[in-house]
C-alpha cells in the first residue's frame, strides 16, 4: 500500500496541480503553508501534518483523507476551482471561428506540455474519480446557509465576488443552488465570512464535499452554530452534559419543553415563536438514538426536580418520564443534591461530545444566554472533562438517583391529590 507521500505524489500529478499552486490554494482558504512544506510533504521529509491540512489537501485534490493516509476505501470530493474556470474558458470560446478554435487548441496544448501534463486528460484508476455534482437539496441546502453567512458578515455580492476572484453572477447563483461550488472555494467564502471556529467550519464544508445529505438542522433558520451543535450531536458515540436549571433537552417532554422555552425564551434557539424553538428539540429528540448507539451520561441540579416552571402536573409527567430514561441501559443519570454538594462547577450547562473517529478530539460545548460556544482547544475541552469528572463522582449514584426521582414524584403526587 502506498504511503501518505507516495499517494500526495500520485494526486498532485494526476489533478495537474503543482505544490505552489496547492499551498496558494490553502493560504487563501486561511490555511497558511508554504510551497516548500508541499514539497517536504510530497518527498516524505515531513509526515505529521495536522489533520487541518489533511483535510485542506484532500479537498483540493477531489479525494479523501482516508485515501490520502492510506485506507483501502476511496472517497471523493466535488470538481475543483480549475476545473470550473477551464469550464468558462470553453463556454466563452463557443461561437469562435474554425481558425480561431485551432489556435485556442494550440494554446492549450502548450500549456499542458508545460506544465508537464498529457495532451488529451485521462481518468485514471489510481485516484479516486470526482464524485457526481451535488443533489439538489444538497446545492440548496448549502447556498441557503452560504447566503445567511454573507449576510451576518454584512458584505454585497460583490464584495465577495472581488475577494474570492470570481465572475459576476457566481455568488448569485451558489447561493440559489444552481450550482455547486467546489470545496476550496467553500473555503475561501468561509474565511471572508469570518467563520474560524473549526468545527463550524467543518460542518458547512462536509456538505460542500458531498459526505452527507442534506438534514433536518440545514434549514436556514436554524443558526449555524446551533446547527453545528445539532450535527455533532448526532455524530457523538458519547454525550455527556450538565444542566443546573431545566432537564437536558434531550430527556425533555414535549410540554416540559414548551414551557423550558416559553421562560428562557425562543430567541435562545435562534427562533422567532415558540413553536418554532419546540419543533427544533423534538427533532433533536428524534435524531439520538434512543436504545443504542450513543451514550447519554447527564448531571442535573436537584433544583430541576423541584422547579415547576408551568405546572404541577407537567412537572409530575417529566419526573415519570425522567425515571423512564433512567432504566435505559445507554442513559446515565445522576443528580446534584440540593443539601451539601460535594462540588459545584463555576458554570452553566455544558455538553461534551465524543466520537468514533480515533483521531477526532472531543469537542465542549459552553450553553450560553444568546448562543453556545463551541470549544475545539485541547486545554480547555479537558478542563471542562474534569468539571465532568468531579460531578459524576460526587453526585448521586444509579440507585440513589431513583430514589430521589422517586421521592420528587411522590411529593409532588400527595400535593395533587394523586
Amino acid at each position: 500500500m502506498a504511503n501518505f507521500a507516495e499517494r500526495l505524489d500520485l494526486a498532485l500529478t494526476k489533478r495537474g496541480f503543482t505544490g505552489a499552486q496547492v499551498a496558494s490554494a490553502l493560504t487563501e482558504a486561511g490555511i497558511p503553508i508554504t510551497r516548500a512544506y508541499v514539497s517536504q510533504l510530497r518527498t516524505g521529509k515531513q509526515t505529521n501534518p495536522t489533520l487541518q491540512v489533511l483535510r485542506a489537501l484532500a479537498s483540493c485534490l477531489q479525494v479523501s483523507v482516508g485515501w490520502l493516509v492510506g485506507d483501502d476505501f476511496l472517497e471523493s470530493g466535488s470538481v475543483e476551482d480549475l476545473q470550473l474556470r477551464a469550464a468558462t474558458i470553453g463556454l466563452s470560446a463557443s461561437g469562435l471561428s474554425e481558425s480561431s478554435l485551432a489556435v485556442l487548441r494550440g494554446v492549450v496544448e502548450l500549456a499542458r506540455k508545460a506544465e508537464g501534463l498529457p495532451e488529451e486528460p485521462e481518468p485514471t484508476s489510481d485516484i479516486p474519480e470526482a464524485v457526481a455534482p451535488l443533489s439538489g437539496p444538497q446545492r440548496r441546502a448549502l447556498g441557503k446557509r452560504l447566503h445567511g453567512l454573507r449576510l451576518s458578515a454584512q458584505l454585497s455580492v460583490e464584495q465577495v465576488e472581488t475577494a474570492i476572484g470570481r465572475g459576476a453572477a457566481a455568488i448569485p447563483a451558489i447561493e440559489e443552488g444552481r450550482i455547486a461550488p467546489p470545496p476550496i472555494t467553500v473555503e475561501r467564502l468561509l474565511t471572508v465570512y469570518g467563520v474560524s471556529v473549526p468545527p463550524i467550519r467543518e460542518y458547512v464544508l462536509s456538505l460542500a464535499r458531498g459526505e452527507r445529505e442534506a438534514a433536518w438542522y440545514d434549514a436556514q433558520s436554524v443558526p449555524v452554530w446551533l446547527a453545528t451543535g445539532y450535527a455533532l450531536e448526532g455524530r457523538a458515540t458519547v454525550i455527556r452534559t450538565y444542566h443546573n436549571q431545566f432537564v437536558p433537552p434531550l430527556l425533555q417532554t414535549e410540554e416540559y419543553a414548551r414551557a423550558a422555552i416559553t421562560v428562557a425564551g425562543p430567541a435562545t434557539l435562534g427562533q422567532q415563536t415558540v413553536e418554532e424553538a419546540l419543533a427544533l428539540v423534538l427533532a433533536r429528540q428524534e435524531a439520538v438514538p434512543r436504545d443504542n448507539g450513543v451514550v447519554l451520561w447527564a448531571v442535573i441540579d436537584e433544583s430541576v426536580l423541584t422547579r415547576s416552571i408551568v405546572g404541577q402536573h407537567v412537572q409530575l409527567r417529566q419526573l415519570e418520564v425522567l425515571i423512564e430514561h433512567a432504566k435505559r441501559p445507554n442513559v446515565s443519570l445522576h443528580v446534584v443534591p440540593m443539601e451539601d454538594p460535594a462540588y459545584v462547577p463555576r458554570t452553566g450547562p455544558f455538553t461534551i461530545w465524543r466520537f468514533a473517529e480515533a483521531f477526532e478530539p472531543d469537542i465542549a460545548c459552553a450553553h450560553g444566554i444568546d448562543s453556545d460556544t463551541l470549544i475545539t482547544g485541547a486545554a480547555e475541552v479537558e478542563a471542562f472533562h474534569q468539571a465532568f469528572t468531579k460531578l459524576s463522582v460526587t453526585t448521586t449514584t444509579r440507585d440513589e438517583t431513583f430514589e430521589m426521582l422517586n421521592f420528587h414524584r411522590e411529593r409532588l403526587s400527595r400535593s395533587l391529590g394523586i
